[in-house]
């Protein structure tokens, strides 16, 4: 799995570092990586490059990847897996969209599509039900539009950083974190088992 940022930040990100781990520990490779601009299309030729530095690697003789990110880093993984060259139709399998920036903090008119409706392959996305640029509602609807394998998980009562807002919820910060490891290792294998 290739994992990036969001806008902020770098590979070192909580959910990245705690999600690679785990990934890791269930035999499960992971490329993590910094992007420090903000650009969009940057970013995307960044990630690209990563992809084909795996798919061409010599050291580890990789067949198929699963590409994603958190927050911008989701949107740009989207991006790549929606555009995919000949080289990497087979070889790119799965998208994972940690909280995916549906639109703009309070602008819901906004709306990010041009990334994920393309998609063609699996798709996972991990949001909390209180991020501020993914409401749940538009969410659904546009899941909805998708011609792909697709499933959402839902933190009830997290923001975009996945802490939790809800405080009907005997949940813990801790508690999340392993909810999504479980969740994303649970779906990453269901792809590479060709399940899905």
């Amino acid at each position: 799995m290739i994992l990036t940022h969001g806008a902020g930040g770098d590979m070192y990100h909580e959910h990245l570092d705690i999600l690679a781990r785990h990934l890791c520990n269930a035999g499960i490779l992971c490329l993590r990586f910094t992007m420090k601009t903000p650009n969009f299309k940057y970013r995307v030729k960044c990630f690209a490059a990563v992809v084909d530095f795996l798919r061409d690697s010599k050291e580890y003789h990789i067949n198929c990847c699963i590409i994603g990110g958190r927050s911008m880093g989701a949107r740009v993984a989207a991006e790549i897996a929606s555009t995919l060259d000949h080289q990497n139709k087979n070889f790119v399998i799965g998208v994972l969209c940690l909280s995916y920036p549906l639109h703009p903090p309070q602008k819901t008119t906004e709306q990010r599509l041009l990334s994920i409706l393309p998609l063609r392959i699996p798709v996972l996305f991990l949001s909390g039900t209180k991020d501020s640029m993914c409401h749940q509602d538009l969410m659904e609807s546009t899941l909805k539009r998708l011609n792909c394998d697709w499933s959402i998980h839902w933190i009830q009562g997290g923001d975009h950083g996945l802490i939790l807002k809800d405080r009907e919820t005997s949940h813990t910060y801790k508690d999340v974190l392993q909810d999504l490891c479980d969740t994303v290792l649970l779906w990453t294998q269901s792809v590479f088992m060709g399940e899905r």
